[in-house]
């Protein structure tokens, strides 16, 4: 038997009476994590405020300009319900990080050398998707909110989704939508 065979039955041995004491000092664990799966982010009210702007003009003429700001962005026209107030597309990119790889490689080779299999892992490919909401706020004025997330796939196969939440993605889109507003559209 191999080192590489090894090593993963010394460390479960290892971590299973760790994992038996956790499930001791917390029997409710699993509801406990529901709940906290299901819950609401403590900074929620920050993040929407982000995301969120008052614009002049109405909602309609909002989701006109903002789908001309998203396909200037690269993004794909995918859901579009003007009579609701909702647009969504998405854009696909590499996501492949020379940094990232090389830092694989060399955890390979390195364990490889000492008799241990690793399966190195890197983020190949990413879809990043846009949700636009508007609401009336008035006579003259609409709501409009924008979120971004990505979803990045490794060369296992497996994906995350990461919410794109820092301000600069809402505050650039915005800008570039009042300006478009501002010159006719």
């Amino acid at each position: 038997m191999t080192l590489g065979g090894v090593f993963p039955r010394i460390a479960a041995i290892v971590a299973l009476p760790a994992l038996l004491v956790a499930c001791e000092q917390n029997p409710n664990w699993q509801n406990d994590a529901a709940l906290r799966i299901g819950a609401l982010r403590p900074n929620a009210g920050e993040i929407r405020a982000r995301q969120t702007a008052q614009l002049a003009g109405g909602e309609e003429r909002l989701l006109v300009e903002s789908t001309q700001v998203l396909q200037d962005l690269g993004f794909t026209i995918e859901e579009s319900a003007p009579q609701i107030g909702v647009l969504a597309g998405s854009k696909d990119r590499d996501a492949v990080e020379a940094g990232q790889v090389a830092v694989q490689v060399a955890a390979t080779i390195a364990l490889a050398l000492v008799g241990v299999r690793y399966q190195p892992v890197w983020d190949t490919d990413q879809v990043i998707r846009a949700t636009l909401t508007t609401q009336p706020l008035g006579p003259r004025d609409s709501g409009l909110r924008v979120s971004f997330e990505r979803i990045v796939t490794n060369n296992q196969g497996l994906s995350r989704v990461e919410d794109l939440t820092e301000g600069e993605y809402s505050t650039g889109f915005f800008g570039k939508v009042r300006s478009g507003l501002a010159s006719g559209g």
